[in-house]
């Protein structure tokens, strides 16, 4: 019988992200306490903020606090990234990334690439790239050729996300499917995620586990609203 471990897919530090108002380590603390066998650290990388690999060893620290806390934790932690483009404010979740391939593969200039073809580099590495809260006011959903999926549950409690519009889109398109917190502050912990077996642990086969299930099973609070 295969274990299911519940999994975060989109949270923040306070050591990276601006909007970010609880440490790394707390994060995980908070986690492991919320039965969590996993999780993203999905770091805001936006545009003119990281271009060179020094300033990427700067957006990691979240991720290396993070993992650190983990192994005492026993929680698995996986470095990933919400990326921003230079062309609008949506923001995109990159999730199968390793540690060495977000140093030196990322482009300097990565944040000026047209997002078609990020997501065919996406592609090309492996990796997959959802769309953030598409339907959040003053976003545009992008289409769906350029994207692996979407963000169909998205927690944060200050945002409307129209999550019901997500999955309408997601269905309508035969996109893949995702859920996690957007954890950026205390309240926001834990509040979803997916449940995913533990072979699907590491960035490279929680990829192929995706790609696989393509719209996985959800968690989300009993006491939350989403």
């Amino acid at each position: 019988m295969r274990t299911a471990y519940l999994f975060e897919t989109h949270m923040h530090t306070s050591e990276v992200s601006e909007c970010g108002h609880v440490p790394a380590r707390e994060m995980i603390q908070r986690y492991a306490e919320n039965g969590f066998g996993g999780v993203e650290v999905t770091d805001h990388f936006l545009p003119g903020r990281f271009t060179s690999r020094e300033k990427r060893e700067v957006f990691l620290r979240g991720y290396r606090e993070a993992a650190d806390e983990g192994v005492k934790r026993n929680v698995v932690v996986l470095p990933a990234m919400e990326i921003r483009f230079s062309c609008g404010p949506e923001d995109y979740l990159v999730l199968g990334m390793e540690e060495r391939e977000l140093l030196d593969d990322i482009p300097d200039t990565v944040c000026d690439m047209k997002i078609n073809a990020f997501h065919l580099f996406c592609t090309s590495h492996g990796w997959l790239f959802y769309q953030a809260h598409p339907f959040r006011p003053g976003l545009s959903v992008r289409p769906a050729a350029w994207l692996d999926g979407v963000e169909t549950i998205n927690g944060n409690p200050r945002h409307n996300s129209h999550n019901d519009l997500a999955l309408q889109y997601a269905d309508a398109y035969d996109l893949m499917t995702l859920a996690g917190s957007d954890a950026h502050q205390p309240e926001d912990i834990a509040v979803a995620g997916i449940w995913i077996p533990q072979e699907a642990l590491t960035s490279k086969t929680l990829v192929s586990y995706l790609r696989t299930i393509r719209k996985p099973s959800f968690y989300t609070c009993s006491a939350c609203k989403l």
